[in-house]
């Protein structure tokens, strides 16, 4: 049964003139500043316990389904990262393959071009040398056959 604020004060001036003014007040302190339907019961408790239980139990499954999505949406764009990555480093690849033998082609074509060039050289110099030589040695007959008239 609920008080109300009158029925408090009827209960203190009656307690006054019973046990005296001092005990009145001394044991009106004693009751609560609320109503007993403030208080919770046993049963309040335990809806409350079924109730954030729930509750509880729910968040954890949306916690669950949106870490699920987010792991789902993670292992996406990984996989997407994975292949776009994978798809560069094959194009770079093939761009140092295209320029390796670009490269191996202009160095191949560059090395005929000097070796060309060197045997033009050495064919060359081969005849100046032969020329010279054998220019050296009709002087030296000549001479010879000068030396050998002045000597008859």
């Amino acid at each position: 049964m609920a008080f109300s604020e009158h029925e408090k004060r009827r209960l203190h001036a009656r307690l006054c003139e019973i046990i005296g003014t001092e005990e009145a007040d001394i044991l009106m302190e004693q009751l609560p500043p609320f109503t007993w339907t403030d208080f919770a019961t046993k049963r309040d408790l335990e809806e409350l316990r079924i109730a954030t239980k729930h509750d509880i139990e729910f968040s954890a499954i949306a916690t669950r389904t949106e870490l699920e999505q987010v792991i789902t949406k993670t292992r996406t764009d990984l996989e997407q990262l994975i292949f776009q990555t994978r798809t560069d480093l094959e194009k770079s690849i093939m761009e140092v393959k295209h320029s390796v033998e670009t490269t191996k082609l202009e160095l191949t074509g560059s090395i005929l071009e000097l070796t060309a060039t060197m045997e033009r050289g050495f064919r060359n110099q081969s005849w100046k040398m032969f020329t010279a030589i054998m220019s050296s040695q009709l002087v030296t007959v000549g001479l010879l056959g000068l030396m050998i008239n002045s000597l008859r």
